[in-house]
């Protein structure tokens, strides 16, 4: 089975969350600073709050800005006829193999920025879970729901004929 990697648009996707993502931090950390400005609590207590703050915000900012990258190079995904693979995770790696036999739904779903990026994502149902296939381009994601789909038809179709 060929494993594919995902296109270079959902890196940016994700950059462009992870930094709606960092823009909140900052806007709390400044939120914070405003309060205890406007209270008037002491200068000291405030510049010791805010390079605490600070220090942590600046630590999180990092993990938040390479967190996309290393997640987009840890990322792989494929299916054949029985089977749909895919490889994820940066800390904990993850293999989650899906049985092409137990798929009950599939779903394409796209937000505004995705739509924009001309990106989707799937969403595989089981009689157990669902399952995300992260962001795939939208003709990929089309793609792999109609395969799917043709597949799961003529497994319906060689089970009906079992059953004669």
């Amino acid at each position: 089975m060929k494993m594919n990697k995902l296109d270079k648009s959902v890196l940016k996707l994700w950059y462009i969350h992870a930094a709606i993502g960092a823009l909140a931090l900052v806007l709390a950390v400044l939120g914070v600073a405003a309060v205890l400005i406007a209270t008037e609590v002491s200068g000291d207590i405030v510049l010791t709050v805010l390079v605490s703050v600070g220090t942590v915000v600046a630590l999180l900012l990092g993990v938040i800005l390479t967190l996309p990258l290393l997640r987009y190079r840890m990322y792989a995904w494929g299916y054949d006829d029985k089977r749909i693979v895919v490889k994820q995770g940066v800390i904990f790696r993850q293999r989650v193999v899906i049985p092409v036999c137990q798929i009950q739904d599939l779903h394409r779903t796209q937000g505004p920025i995705m739509m924009m990026l001309k990106l989707s994502g799937v969403t595989i149902s089981t009689a157990g879970s669902n399952f995300d296939i992260s962001t795939l381009t939208t003709e990929e994601a089309d793609r792999l729901i109609d395969a799917l789909e043709q597949n799961l038809e003529t497994r319906v179709e060689e089970l009906k004929h079992e059953e004669i």
